[in-house]
């Protein structure tokens, strides 16, 4: 990282701070909902998830999913080609991949 992209790097983490804030709002109250509720709406699943970022990239956005609520980071694949994710709430398989794309879409738009 060269010091002349550090300040567009660091206006960049602004709105993907404030867009990772509100993602942790939502699940905090979707989890606090199953916890508080006598029905329970939770399907959880493991599914394997396809990244494509370097091995630093590839750990963020596995402690980003772990972070959370709901949602955590099981193992990356040797050849660091996807992340195995536990989710909760798993709606379908492709949403769960779709919602780890966005994720991984938004942080290398930060870091890259």
């Amino acid at each position: 990282m060269t010091l002349l992209r550090l300040p567009i790097r660091l206006v960049k983490a602004v709105p993907f701070l404030v867009w990772f804030l509100w993602e942790l709002i939502v699940a905090n109250a979707m989890v606090a909902w199953e916890v508080l509720t006598p029905t329970h709406y939770m399907r959880p699943g493991i599914i394997r998830c396809p990244v494509s970022g370097n091995d630093t990239e590839v750990t963020l956005l596995a402690n980003l999913i772990s972070l959370t609520p709901g949602t955590i980071s099981l193992e990356i694949a040797a050849d660091r080609s996807a992340i195995f994710v536990h989710a909760l709430h798993l709606r379908t398989p492709d949403h769960l991949r779709e919602t780890v794309a966005n994720y991984e879409r938004r942080l290398l738009w930060v870091l890259r």
